[in-house]
Protein backbone atom coordinates (compact mmCIF):
# COMPACT_ATOMS: atom_id res chain seq x y z
CA UNK A 1 0.00 0.00 0.00
CA UNK A 2 0.92 3.34 -0.52
CA UNK A 3 1.38 6.08 2.38
CA UNK A 4 1.56 9.68 2.90
CA UNK A 5 2.30 12.35 4.69
CA UNK A 6 2.61 15.89 4.60
CA UNK A 7 4.25 18.80 6.45
CA UNK A 8 5.15 22.54 6.54
CA UNK A 9 8.29 24.73 6.87
CA UNK A 10 8.81 28.26 7.90
CA UNK A 11 11.16 30.49 6.78
CA UNK A 12 12.14 32.39 9.39
CA UNK A 13 14.66 35.07 10.41
CA UNK A 14 15.89 36.08 14.16
CA UNK A 15 15.87 40.15 13.29
CA UNK A 16 13.26 39.90 10.48
CA UNK A 17 11.23 36.83 11.49
CA UNK A 18 8.57 34.79 8.95
CA UNK A 19 9.98 35.69 5.74
CA UNK A 20 7.84 32.80 3.64
CA UNK A 21 6.40 28.89 3.96
CA UNK A 22 6.80 25.73 2.61
CA UNK A 23 4.09 23.53 2.59
CA UNK A 24 4.49 19.73 0.87
CA UNK A 25 3.17 16.71 0.64
CA UNK A 26 4.72 13.13 -0.10
CA UNK A 27 3.74 10.07 -1.48
CA UNK A 28 5.91 6.67 -0.82
CA UNK A 29 4.72 3.98 -3.56
CA UNK A 30 5.19 0.24 -3.09
CA UNK A 31 8.35 -0.17 -4.89
CA UNK A 32 9.72 2.22 -2.63
CA UNK A 33 9.50 5.24 -5.28
CA UNK A 34 8.20 8.89 -3.95
CA UNK A 35 6.41 11.95 -5.34
CA UNK A 36 7.05 15.38 -3.61
CA UNK A 37 4.40 18.07 -4.47
CA UNK A 38 5.60 21.65 -2.90
CA UNK A 39 4.19 25.12 -2.69
CA UNK A 40 7.24 27.44 -1.48
CA UNK A 41 6.00 31.24 -0.74
CA UNK A 42 8.98 34.12 -0.30
CA UNK A 43 7.21 37.02 1.41
CA UNK A 44 10.00 39.31 0.55
CA UNK A 45 10.60 38.86 -3.62
CA UNK A 46 7.57 37.70 -3.53
CA UNK A 47 8.38 34.51 -5.18
CA UNK A 48 6.41 31.44 -5.51
CA UNK A 49 7.21 27.98 -6.57
CA UNK A 50 5.28 25.32 -7.55
CA UNK A 51 7.36 21.91 -7.86
CA UNK A 52 6.51 18.08 -8.53
CA UNK A 53 9.37 15.95 -8.58
CA UNK A 54 9.67 12.20 -8.01
CA UNK A 55 12.49 10.08 -6.91
CA UNK A 56 13.47 6.03 -6.86
CA UNK A 57 14.24 3.93 -3.88
CA UNK A 58 17.39 5.17 -3.49
CA UNK A 59 16.02 9.25 -3.82
CA UNK A 60 17.75 8.99 -7.57
CA UNK A 61 16.44 11.51 -9.69
CA UNK A 62 12.87 10.13 -11.84
CA UNK A 63 11.25 13.55 -13.36
CA UNK A 64 9.71 17.01 -12.08
CA UNK A 65 7.75 19.82 -12.78
CA UNK A 66 8.93 23.06 -11.67
CA UNK A 67 6.84 26.63 -11.99
CA UNK A 68 8.00 30.08 -11.02
CA UNK A 69 6.44 33.60 -10.52
CA UNK A 70 7.56 36.71 -8.99
CA UNK A 71 5.96 39.67 -7.74
CA UNK A 72 2.58 38.39 -10.04
CA UNK A 73 4.72 37.96 -13.02
CA UNK A 74 5.30 34.79 -14.70
CA UNK A 75 9.40 34.02 -14.65
CA UNK A 76 8.93 30.32 -16.01
CA UNK A 77 8.03 26.86 -16.01
CA UNK A 78 9.93 23.45 -16.97
CA UNK A 79 9.10 19.51 -16.99
CA UNK A 80 12.46 17.37 -16.51
CA UNK A 81 13.28 13.57 -17.36
CA UNK A 82 15.82 11.27 -16.23
CA UNK A 83 17.25 7.99 -17.20
CA UNK A 84 19.92 5.98 -16.45
CA UNK A 85 22.64 8.00 -19.36
CA UNK A 86 20.51 11.35 -19.70
CA UNK A 87 19.14 14.26 -18.74
CA UNK A 88 15.89 16.16 -20.41
CA UNK A 89 13.93 19.37 -19.80
CA UNK A 90 10.97 21.09 -22.13
CA UNK A 91 11.41 24.57 -20.30
CA UNK A 92 9.29 28.23 -21.11
CA UNK A 93 10.74 31.02 -19.57
CA UNK A 94 10.31 34.97 -19.81
CA UNK A 95 13.98 34.90 -20.01
CA UNK A 96 15.14 32.63 -22.73
CA UNK A 97 11.81 31.76 -24.20
CA UNK A 98 11.40 28.21 -25.31
CA UNK A 99 14.40 25.58 -24.37
CA UNK A 100 15.07 22.18 -24.93
CA UNK A 101 17.60 19.89 -23.08
CA UNK A 102 19.13 16.64 -23.39
CA UNK A 103 22.07 16.33 -21.77
CA UNK A 104 24.32 12.56 -21.87
CA UNK A 105 25.20 11.72 -18.20
CA UNK A 106 27.75 9.04 -16.55
CA UNK A 107 24.27 7.00 -15.09
CA UNK A 108 20.96 8.11 -13.48
CA UNK A 109 21.52 11.44 -12.27
CA UNK A 110 21.55 11.66 -8.17
CA UNK A 111 19.18 14.81 -7.38
CA UNK A 112 17.70 17.73 -8.96
CA UNK A 113 17.85 21.11 -6.72
CA UNK A 114 14.92 22.66 -7.46
CA UNK A 115 15.24 25.37 -4.23
CA UNK A 116 12.36 23.31 -1.70
CA UNK A 117 13.72 22.93 1.39
CA UNK A 118 12.02 19.63 1.48
CA UNK A 119 14.02 18.88 -1.62
CA UNK A 120 17.44 19.99 -0.64
CA UNK A 121 17.08 17.64 2.74
CA UNK A 122 16.93 14.88 -0.10
CA UNK A 123 20.35 15.15 -0.48
CA UNK A 124 21.36 13.76 2.66
CA UNK A 125 20.24 10.09 1.33
CA UNK A 126 23.33 10.06 -0.72
CA UNK A 127 25.62 11.03 2.15
CA UNK A 128 27.38 7.80 3.83
CA UNK A 129 27.38 7.95 7.59
CA UNK A 130 30.20 5.37 7.55
CA UNK A 131 32.38 8.51 6.49
CA UNK A 132 31.73 10.90 9.57
CA UNK A 133 33.29 14.36 9.57
CA UNK A 134 34.86 13.53 5.82
CA UNK A 135 33.43 15.98 3.26
CA UNK A 136 31.56 14.19 0.76
CA UNK A 137 31.14 15.70 -2.91
CA UNK A 138 27.80 14.71 -4.55
CA UNK A 139 28.60 14.40 -8.39
CA UNK A 140 26.41 13.79 -11.22
CA UNK A 141 23.16 16.63 -9.87
CA UNK A 142 21.32 18.84 -11.62
CA UNK A 143 19.87 22.58 -10.43
CA UNK A 144 17.00 24.06 -11.78
CA UNK A 145 18.59 27.46 -11.26
CA UNK A 146 22.11 29.25 -9.93
CA UNK A 147 20.96 31.84 -8.26
CA UNK A 148 20.52 31.60 -4.43
CA UNK A 149 16.61 31.69 -4.05
CA UNK A 150 16.21 30.06 -7.46
CA UNK A 151 14.27 32.81 -8.83
CA UNK A 152 15.59 32.02 -12.49
CA UNK A 153 15.15 29.94 -14.88
CA UNK A 154 14.31 27.04 -14.32
CA UNK A 155 16.75 25.45 -16.31
CA UNK A 156 18.87 22.42 -16.05
CA UNK A 157 22.51 22.58 -14.99
CA UNK A 158 25.44 20.55 -13.37
CA UNK A 159 26.00 20.69 -9.90
CA UNK A 160 27.98 19.29 -7.37
CA UNK A 161 27.14 19.24 -3.71
CA UNK A 162 30.29 19.08 -1.12
CA UNK A 163 28.31 17.46 2.57
CA UNK A 164 29.57 16.58 5.74
CA UNK A 165 27.57 14.00 8.31
CA UNK A 166 28.33 15.20 11.38
CA UNK A 167 27.01 12.51 13.58
CA UNK A 168 22.97 11.48 15.64
CA UNK A 169 21.39 14.94 17.10
CA UNK A 170 17.62 15.35 19.00
CA UNK A 171 16.27 18.61 18.27
CA UNK A 172 13.25 20.05 19.22
CA UNK A 173 11.56 22.08 16.72
CA UNK A 174 7.95 24.05 16.46
CA UNK A 175 6.52 20.01 14.75
CA UNK A 176 8.09 18.53 17.78
CA UNK A 177 11.37 16.69 19.08
CA UNK A 178 12.95 15.11 16.24
CA UNK A 179 15.80 12.26 16.79
CA UNK A 180 17.81 13.43 13.22
CA UNK A 181 21.06 13.28 11.19
CA UNK A 182 23.47 15.86 11.65
CA UNK A 183 25.12 17.34 8.16
CA UNK A 184 26.73 20.60 6.91
CA UNK A 185 26.67 21.94 3.34
CA UNK A 186 29.30 23.97 2.11
CA UNK A 187 27.46 25.99 -0.83
CA UNK A 188 30.79 28.29 -1.04
CA UNK A 189 28.30 31.20 -1.46
CA UNK A 190 29.21 32.29 1.95
CA UNK A 191 26.68 30.35 3.57
CA UNK A 192 26.82 26.98 5.05
CA UNK A 193 23.42 24.93 5.49
CA UNK A 194 23.33 23.23 8.76
CA UNK A 195 20.59 20.32 8.07
CA UNK A 196 18.86 18.08 10.51
CA UNK A 197 17.08 15.30 8.76
CA UNK A 198 15.50 11.96 9.69
CA UNK A 199 16.55 8.65 8.21
CA UNK A 200 14.60 6.95 5.74
CA UNK A 201 11.74 9.50 5.19
CA UNK A 202 14.43 12.11 5.10
CA UNK A 203 11.93 14.68 6.47
CA UNK A 204 12.75 18.34 6.53
CA UNK A 205 12.99 18.91 10.59
CA UNK A 206 15.23 21.93 10.26
CA UNK A 207 18.18 23.56 8.56
CA UNK A 208 19.98 27.16 9.95
CA UNK A 209 22.58 29.24 8.29
CA UNK A 210 24.93 30.54 11.01
CA UNK A 211 26.47 33.10 8.90
CA UNK A 212 22.99 34.96 8.18
CA UNK A 213 20.96 33.50 11.61
CA UNK A 214 18.62 32.16 8.90
CA UNK A 215 16.37 29.26 10.11
CA UNK A 216 14.11 27.11 8.50
CA UNK A 217 12.13 24.55 10.35
CA UNK A 218 9.37 22.24 10.27
CA UNK A 219 6.37 23.52 11.83
CA UNK A 220 3.53 20.82 11.10
CA UNK A 221 3.64 17.26 10.24
CA UNK A 222 1.20 14.85 9.82
CA UNK A 223 1.15 11.30 8.82
CA UNK A 224 -1.38 10.14 6.62
CA UNK A 225 -1.49 6.64 6.32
Amino acid sequence: MTRTYRGTISYGHDVDGLTGREHFYVTVHDDGSRTLRCICEMDKVPLVRDVVYSVNERFEALDGFVRLSAEGAFIGSGWFRFTDSLAEGEMITAKEGRVSQRIETPGRVRLMGAHPISIDIWKCAHVEAARQGEVQTLSNCFSTSLVPNGASGPILVTKTYDITYQGHETIEVPAGRFDCERFSWNTYTGRTLVMHSMPGDWLPVSVHVPETGRRYQLTDFERLD
